[in-house]
């Protein structure tokens, strides 16, 4: 039976919840017990210079415990929840092959289903021709962006508005439905 039993998939704690909750604190505490490292899994902790309203754990913390994933990226970079896993991934496994023990901390759970979920990474698309496409939308109102995603990827038509415009922007550059990518995915779990 041994070529039907699952691989052994390293376990990674996470402290995750809303904002104010008390996560670094708790992950400050958790890392002084043990030989932790701590990956930020906050969309905003990322950008370098954004320090007022995120909550970035101070220097003296980040002096006494390793943190990963945060003031990784330029404000103009654009950085989706596919790039964060990716990101996130080398973080997790460069902290296990220093022995540490990783502890992923945020509110992001956009950024956590990436990481432990499936999620396809976003199709390449061309910035010309998306410029335009996204100011045309724009102006467009909810109820007129769920008709084109009815028209284009009908199991996606019932979400929000960033979801639709993403649904629209996919269809329309890359002749692929979101719900296809979705369905195709077939990648394993690295994590648990």
């Amino acid at each position: 039976m041994a070529g039907n039993e699952p691989p052994f998939l390293p376990v990674i704690r996470v402290i995750c919840g809303p904002t104010a909750a008390g996560k670094s604190a708790v992950a400050m505490r958790l890392a002084g017990q043990s030989n932790s490292s701590i990956i930020s899994a906050d969309s905003r902790q990322l950008y370098s210079g954004f320090d007022v309203g995120t909550a970035k754990p101070p220097p003296a913390h980040r002096l006494a415990v390793p943190h990963f994933g945060i003031d990784v990226r330029a404000p103009t970079e654009r950085a989706s929840a596919a790039w964060w896993a990716q990101a996130a991934d080398g973080w997790l496994r460069d902290t296990l092959a220093q022995g540490r023990s990783p502890v992923v901390v945020g509110g992001t759970g956009l950024y956590l289903r990436a990481l432990f979920g499936t999620f396809f990474d976003e199709p390449p698309m061309d910035d010309a021709r998306r410029r335009p496409l996204q100011e045309m939308l724009g102006t467009l109102s909810h109820a007129e962006l769920q008709r084109w995603v009815e028209q284009l990827d009908p199991a996606r038509a019932g979400l929000g508005r960033t979801q639709l415009l993403r649904a629209i922007e996919i269809a329309l550059l890359t002749g692929r439905r979101v719900s296809d990518l979705h369905r195709e995915l077939v990648r394993p779990p690295r994590w648990r």
